[in-house]
């Protein structure tokens, strides 16, 4: 083996190593698994509902919601503004945000119960939608 030989494939192996070290595969490249670890999904969220109008606050119960996603809550904030308006003859507008995130069920309960304390001490009569 000559030594021109031997440099050839020194480089060539030096070449092969760094190939292999700096290139993915095609298929890692294009797997959507990995930028869905760039942005997870929310996890799931607890939320519950509250609108002060003519003199009763309505409240609907703590319930949990299978994703934590910005339109999941908008979309039960306006089936909230519709039950309200169909069980008691409200004209609530159905865009509007009535509803409160909160990531733990004991959280939420708790910040429910405070709005209702604070409406009941101002006399305000506090009515329940309960879970729609």
């Amino acid at each position: 083996m000559t030594i021109r030989t031997a440099c050839r494939a020194t480089v060539l192996c030096g070449l092969a190593l760094l190939a292999a070290a700096t290139c993915r595969p095609a298929a890692a490249q294009d797997d959507p698994a990995a930028d869905m670890a760039a942005h997870p999904v929310r996890p799931p969220t607890v939320i519950w509902c509250s609108v002060p109008q003519g003199g009763a606050l309505y409240v609907s119960d703590v319930t949990r919601l299978g994703t934590g996603s910005f339109m999941a809550a908008r979309a039960y904030s306006g089936r909230f503004g519709r039950t309200v308006n169909a069980r008691y003859g409200l004209h609530l507008g159905l865009e509007g945000n009535y509803c409160h995130q909160s990531a733990k069920r004991s959280t939420a309960a708790v910040a429910r119960a405070t709005q209702i304390s604070r409406m009941a001490a101002q006399n305000v009569a506090i009515v329940s939608v309960g879970v729609f």
